[in-house]
């Protein structure tokens, strides 16, 4: 079952250790935007079914603009999982699902910013 073989997936996700984890993911930094929906980023259903066939391990991390709105733009793969179907998940799916509380210069008037995340993608043993 898809959902399920991918079940680690989301601790790792939302920060969660786990014994399972095959490596470390770096940590987030959105530039002072604080993410408002972190869970709804990236979904078990957007990872095609032929990577989780085929073993496709990794994480992506990748880098992109906060803008004032808090809309995710100018997305960049910075560190490939080596898959390229992998890679192509988060910037296809950041800028339309991800936002963010901007975050704001001395004056309380919100600013763009940068940000990196890192996503991981594995398969249950």
């Amino acid at each position: 079952m898809r959902y399920a073989r991918f079940g680690l997936f989301f601790l790792a996700f939302i920060g969660v250790e786990c014994a399972a984890q095959p490596w470390r993911v770096p940590k987030s930094d959105f530039g002072g935007a604080v993410p408002l929906n972190l869970y709804k980023w990236v979904s078990p259903f957007d990872i095609p079914v032929e990577a989780s066939r085929d073993g496709e391990q990794g994480y992506v991390t990748v880098t992109f603009t906060i803008g004032t709105d808090g809309r995710v733009s100018d997305c960049h793969v910075i560190r490939s999982s080596g898959y390229a179907r992998l890679d192509a998940i988060p910037c296809n799916v950041l800028p339309a699902r991800a936002r963010f509380s901007p975050a704001k210069d001395v004056n309380g008037q919100p600013v763009a910013t940068h940000g990196t995340h890192s996503i991981p993608f594995w398969n249950e043993p």
